[in-house]
């Protein structure tokens, strides 16, 4: 799905992602500040291992899809944003995650990345869309409030709030 939707970005494409993406999951990943890091996975992280670089680019498409938002840098394409659906044990419903990289936040692709995944996931039979999040987490709380979503804190942990989405 090509888009133009991020001022000064130039021409974006959103996609499944895919095995091949493995190296440009890592250069994204090292574009992503200690913070974001830190508020994405709620533990810090300095790298991926071999074995976490698999599980995100080779997903299964029943249980889990994830999708990257690209663009072209330097002659290659580069991951801006990624998102990701998991289906769970409890019914009909999907855990999501979004994160987008660190110098380009605030300027709608986290949004954008949200919203698809709403729509994914009403498309794929899901009646709740949900996601945690860490309550220093501010700008991630408030999109999620903007779109819809019921923030409750989580009772194992007074840090993690979970944000629902009934579709």
């Amino acid at each position: 799905m090509p888009l133009d939707a991020v001022p000064g970005l130039g021409p974006m494409r959103l996609r499944p992602i895919r095995a091949e993406d493995a190296a440009a999951l890592v250069r994204y990943f090292e574009r992503l500040t200690a913070e974001d890091v830190r508020l994405r996975f709620f533990a810090p992280l300095r790298s991926l291992s071999t074995r976490q670089v698999e599980r995100f680019t080779q997903v299964d498409g029943e249980r889990e899809t994830a999708f990257v938002l690209e663009a072209p840098e330097e002659g290659r394409p580069e991951i801006l944003s990624i998102g990701r659906l998991a289906k769970t044990q409890e019914g009909p419903r999907a855990e999501f995650a979004v994160s987008v990289r660190s110098d380009l936040k605030g300027r709608g692709i986290g949004r954008f990345m949200l919203t698809y995944l709403i729509e994914q996931a009403r498309q794929r039979g899901f009646n709740e869309i949900f996601g945690d999040m860490l309550e220093e987490n501010e700008a991630m709380l408030a999109l999620s409030r903007e779109l819809g979503f019921t923030l409750t804190p989580v009772a194992e942990s007074s840090a993690i709030i979970r944000a629902t989405h009934a579709l």
